[in-house]
């Protein structure tokens, strides 16, 4: 069924008069067409988004057709060229299309514009799948011509009118960032009309404030969305209209000429239109991001380790010493993680991340080895580390320098700007001035490739860690001039990832570890094995660790998590359960105070043995299907500040890990310490309903048979006796 709607497509243009106010609303009210189209074809008809029928290529097709490849169809981006708006722009412009088999049931449709008069070439290419409803898409803009362009700006790669249906207001769905106590928890906006949400990175660097995925709720239909770019990218909703939401993302700023022959490209996009139940949508989303952005070794998607933490001021000597008593107790340790503090000028350091007193950040951009920390560079830590059968992970932060530091002094035009601050703001701390390495540099970019490289091969690394611990915007907004604002952005995101595809290329078992971007581009290529850093503080609320699990999940499959050891306490374990953890046996980061100076001598290894068995005989579930089962409820509070009681203690949290295709899963249940409830009734999701299952818990308490049928319409009763208190369950059909 086609639903046709009407939409008023000359709205009234004055140039002088909020000229770029007026030229987005024409834009975004045109390509409502496009995103009508694909509702229609893909949800009005009532196909949930998770149901492959057969029919699912000709919808693809149908729609391609129609939408995309019909010379009348209005683009779903926009941008604003010599003052004037894309969308009569294009319409005027000779254009040409192509489509291509990219194997595994993608196709591949491009579309060239070409301005004949100044020679802008605009280059859409869009991957249709054939048994999803998944769109995605990049654009290029190249000039042609011989002289520069016309001012290009306000650059949309996602600009799209989704048509509001039925009776309630429409909810975006999103979640909070990597700061704080409640990192990726879901949040949920109503939009009424004139009303708007804006979400952002705006420092470029770590996802802080929120994660570039989105999900339009509406009657049980919505527009399940994300975005690529490791920069500033910014996804604004507004309801400018009863009728219709306006939704628009890209980069914060492009205002800028291209010189002849040059080209740009934008952020990536990513939709998925979906009907029915939202979750089993978002198990599509999953499914997608798990095949096509998730980095893949030997034909499968990564395995996320269990790793040892260590600083890397801790001494060679020292670090030998706890590799042999870790691998001596058989804790099944897979990674020996050495954070930052080994690099820089000659000195003593302290082992420990002693808060208030560390000089890690004093040294960024001298990637040498310490000598007094390490006589003999890092390479018998890697060797140790590699004959116990682990790999050896290594923290860099390669986009920030100190000035002072060598390289800024040999070539100081690899670097932008200069800022100075007091680390962490605190006035008695060292004042430091750091500068922006530039990876749009190609002479700086060939250097950094070759010698983190040469690290990797000498030092013996396994898991290369890409931290980032201020923001890149101001840097590159000094560096562009009036007439090419974004550009310095722009080739910066192209050189980074580049840098990490070529790191790839030469050493193909390489993991990358890029720490808490979380945008499409940055996690089809690395990991996150600390989704946040709230976990490490030795006084971290677990429920922390749950939130993030319950959020993030959500979105996407694969992330790491940290957590401090507290010993024979499983519930605070078993809250940092994720297909990735790190931990150390000792507090590795603290005050004074906290710091261990080793493992206690009294340690429970037995207790922890079973803990990191119990991870792994779990962890390929995480890959599976994700179902909430016990969501904070609507008048309890989840996402209160750190320092505040949160309400959330009287609840219970659960979820539920299926593989259908296997026919296995977990729920993982945690009764929290205010909690009256001792048991709770869990309906689980996505089994066969013919089908018997034996449920068991890894304790070995529980084992039991039970319907599939009895399992999703009556529930599984979950008993917890303390609280706070934590239960896992597996089960596999028999």
């Amino acid at each position: 069924m086609i639903v046709h709607f009407e939409v008023d497509h000359e709205p009234a243009f004055k140039k002088e008069r909020a000229r770029k106010c007026v030229l987005r609303r024409l834009c975004c009210m045109q390509s409502i067409w496009w995103l009508a189209g694909l509702i229609a074809i893909l949800f009005l008809n009532g196909k949930p988004a998770y149901a492959h029928t057969p029919n699912s290529a000709q919808d693809a097709n149908s729609w391609v057709q129609e939408y995309l490849l019909n010379p009348a169809a209005h683009p779903p981006f926009s941008f604003v060229y010599g003052r004037q708006a894309s969308e009569p722009l294009l319409k005027a412009w000779p254009r040409t299309t192509a489509s291509k088999q990219l194997g595994g049931g993608r196709t591949e449709h491009t579309i060239i514009w070409t301005d004949p008069r100044t020679r802008l070439r605009v280059h859409f290419s869009a991957v249709t799948n054939a048994d999803s409803p998944v769109v995605e898409w990049n654009i290029h803009f190249a000039n042609d011509g011989n002289v520069d362009t016309p001012i290009l700006e306000e650059i949309q790669a996602l600009d799209v009118s989704v048509p509001v249906i039925g009776q309630s207001p429409p909810t975006v769905i999103y979640s909070r960032g990597c700061g704080g106590m409640d990192t990726y928890a879901l949040r949920k906006q109503p939009l009424n009309q004139l009303e708007s949400l804006h979400l952002a990175n705006q420092g470029g660097g770590k996802t802080v404030d929120t994660i570039p995925f989105f999900d339009i709720h509406m009657d049980g239909r919505g527009l399940i969305g994300a975005v690529g770019w490791p920069g500033t990218w910014s996804i604004t909703f507004s309801r400018p209209t009863e009728g219709a939401i306006a939704v628009t993302a890209g980069m914060q700023k492009t205002h800028l000429v291209l010189h002849a022959g040059e080209e740009i490209r934008t952020p990536h996009v990513l939709l998925l239109p979906w009907s029915g139940d939202d979750i089993d949508a978002h198990n599509v989303l999953r499914r997608h991001v798990l095949k096509y952005y998730t980095p893949q070794y030997d034909g499968k998607p990564v395995i996320l380790p269990v790793s040892h933490l260590g600083w890397g001021g801790m001494k060679t000597s020292t670090s030998l010493h706890l590799l042999d008593q870790i691998t001596q107790e058989k804790i099944g340790f897979e990674t020996f993680w050495m954070d930052a503090g080994w690099y820089g000028a000659d000195r003593e350091v302290e082992e420990f991340q002693v808060f208030g007193r560390e000089d890690w950040f004093l040294h960024a951009g001298n990637w040498r080895v310490n000598a007094v920390a390490h006589p003999d560079g890092l390479k018998p830590i890697g060797d140790a580390v590699h004959a116990k059968g682990m790999k050896f992970l290594l923290w860099f932060e390669p986009e920030r320098a100190v000035v002072g530091t060598p390289l800024t002094l040999s070539h100081p035009e690899w670097f932008i700007g200069e800022e100075g601050t007091n680390f962490e703001g605190n006035d008695a701390r060292p004042f430091v001035k750091f500068r922006l390495f530039d990876f749009g540099n190609p002479a700086a970019l060939r250097y950094m490739i070759d010698s983190m490289s040469d690290l990797i091969t000498s030092q013996g690394i396994d898991i290369y860690r890409q931290d980032c611990n201020f923001a890149l915007a101001p840097f590159w907004a000094q560096n562009d001039s009036k007439d090419r604002q974004g550009i310095t952005e722009i080739r910066y995101v192209e050189g980074l990832l580049e840098f990490w595809d070529e790191l790839r290329e030469r050493h193909p078992q390489l993991i990358l570890d890029v720490v808490q971007r979380g945008d499409l581009e940055t996690i089809s290529r690395a990991v996150d094995l600390s989704r946040a850093d709230y976990p490490v503080s030795p006084d971290a609320d677990p429920i922390g660790n749950q939130v993030s699990t319950e959020g993030l999940a959500y979105w996407r499959p694969h992330y790491g998590t940290l957590l401090q050891i507290r010993p024979r306490d499983n519930y605070h374990f078993r809250s940092g359960f994720a297909p990735g953890l790190g931990f150390a046996l000792f507090n590795v980061a603290g005050t004074k105070d906290q710091i261990g100076r080793f493992i206690p001598p009294d340690f429970p290894f037995d207790w922890l043995r079973v803990q990191v068995e119990q991870l792994k005989q779990i962890r390929p579930y995480y890959y599976g299907d994700y179902y909430p089962l016990s969501p904070c409820s609507q008048n309890t509070n989840c996402t209160t500040p750190w320092n505040d009681e949160p309400s959330a203690a009287f609840e219970w949290a659960a979820w539920q890990f299926n593989r259908p295709e296997e026919g296995d899963g977990m729920i993982q249940a945690f009764r929290r310490d205010k909690s009256n409830d001792q048991a709770k009734e869990l309906r689980l999701r996505g089994l066969d309903p013919k089908a018997t299952y034996k449920v068991s818990d890894l304790d070995g308490k529980i084992t039991t048979t039970i319907s599939g049928a009895d399992l999703m319409q009556k529930g599984l009763q979950v008993n917890i006796a303390d609280a706070p208190g934590a239960t896992i369950l597996i089960y596999k059909k028999i």
